[in-house]
Order: structure tokens, then sequence, then C-alpha cells
């Protein structure tokens, strides 16, 4: 580097190439998108997030397929009125990511409310350079879960 001249074009080069993003920060992301999907009904966005082998397992027990997953967020079976996730933690595994972290939302099941506390596990799977959720589990935390069951039943039992 002689000149000013050879410094700057160095410098800049350096700041046209794209920033790397760690695989942690690419969960991170792909998390947030789908929260956002779920709470805006976006179904593309789900069905692009979620591999076709996907299953998620409810606070109810209840185990659905992505099909399944999908068709309940478009019939308003399930509607997420308002997502908030905290303690989120991210382990990478070469291709594969666990994902750990609790979740308060408020919306409703059947026309029953589930709002509350949830605690999650999201499995991702990276395929094609893609970042795939594979499987999910949701347990309700505190009195939700009491909550859930008797709603289940009564929307069951009426609807």
């Amino acid at each position: 580097m002689s000149t000013l001249t050879d410094y700057l074009s160095i410098n800049q080069s350096q700041t046209d190439s794209p920033p790397i993003i760690s695989a942690e920060d690419e969960i991170r992301q792909v998390e947030i998108e789908w929260g956002d999907a779920f709470e805006h009904h976006d179904v593309a966005t789900l069905d692009r997030l979620m591999a076709d082998d996907y299953f998620l397992t409810d606070p109810l027990g209840i185990v659905r397929s992505k099909t399944e997953t999908i068709a309940a967020i478009q019939r308003n079976e399930v509607l997420f009125q308002s997502t908030h996730s905290d303690r989120v933690n991210v382990r990478v595994n070469g291709d594969t990511a666990v994902v750990t972290g609790r979740s308060t939302f408020r919306g409703r099941y059947k026309r029953w409310s589930m709002a509350g506390q949830y605690q999650y596990t999201d499995v991702l799977v990276k395929r094609n350079g893609c970042w795939k959720a594979v499987a999910s589990h949701i347990t309700a935390l505190g009195t939700g879960a009491l909550r859930l069951r008797v709603g289940f039943m009564v929307c069951n039992l009426l609807l």
C-alpha cells in the first residue's frame, strides 16, 4: 500500500463482500421468520421453512404433520394473535440444530384461549443450503396445560 488510493480501494473491496453470518445467527433468523409467519398466517413462508417430513407434538400431546399443522392455520383452528420468545438457546452440530426457548403468546385453539407461556424445542436440518424445521415439541407451562386440556375437551364436545 503505497498510496491513499490503494488503501481506499482495498478497504472498499472488503466492505463490498457480504457479511459472514454464523449458523447460529441464520437459525435465529429462521426462528424469528417462522414465528412471524405463524402470527400472520403466512402459509407460503410456513411451507418454505418446514421440511415436508416436519412433525409437531403440540401441548396436548397431539402429533401433527406439516400438512396438518398448515391446515389448522388455514382453517383458523389455531390462531396466533401475538408471540414473543425469550431464553432462546441454539446448538449447532454440523447440519443439525436444536433450538430451545420459552414463548409467551396470545391466541386461540378452536375458539378457546391458549394464552400463556410455553417451553419449546425445535429441530432444524440444513438441506440444500437452507435450514428447514423437521420437528417441534411444545409444552404448556403453569396452569396453561390444564386450561388447554379443559378447552380441548369442551371444544370437542360442543364444536
